[in-house]
């Protein structure tokens, strides 16, 4: 049992486009991080995550295909897959490009996440300062000079 040709076409096509768009959501989603517009952020975010559940099934249409002809799906199943038919092994190429352009949204991901965390981790120390738990802020004291104060000031008292 063989696949058709033009079906896999179509299906590593879809993938690709499915995933340069996400590459330019997370792009997108990586300047509104960085300007802090969490109401642009909000939309942008439920955008992403239509077309990770759309990659999410496309992913699981090629395992099913994988299954159906019997070949066992792992990391390289796919490339030996197309390599083992004449007609499909053209579309190496195109694999290797949507294999790419998947790196490519996982690592603009974990640099979206990375200012996530880093703005949140400002976003809990400011709020510490303003309850007076941070032990060792440096604050400047009532006569004006710089200290590593240990006791706990609230705001009002800061």
């Amino acid at each position: 049992m063989s696949a058709n040709p033009q079906l896999v076409r179509e299906m590593l096509n879809r993938d690709l486009h499915a995933a340069q768009r996400l590459q330019a959501l997370l792009t997108q989603e990586r300047e509104l991080l960085q300007q802090r517009n969490h109401e642009a952020l909000s939309a942008l975010i439920n955008e992403k995550n239509d077309h990770l559940a759309l990659l999410e099934g496309h992913a699981k249409e090629r395992t099913a295909l994988l299954q159906a002809l019997k070949i066992e799906d792992n990391g390289s199943s796919w490339e030996k897959f197309l390599a083992s038919d004449d007609g499909l092994s053209p579309l190496i190429p195109l694999w290797h490009q949507l294999q790419q352009e998947v790196r490519q949204c996982h690592e603009l991901n974990n640099h979206n996440g990375k200012l996530v965390a880093r703005s949140q981790q400002t976003l809990k120390r400011l709020i510490d300062l303003v309850r007076g738990k941070n032990q060792n802020a440096g604050l400047y004291d009532a006569s004006g000079s710089a200290a590593n104060s240990a006791s706990s000031n609230t705001l009002t008292r800061a």
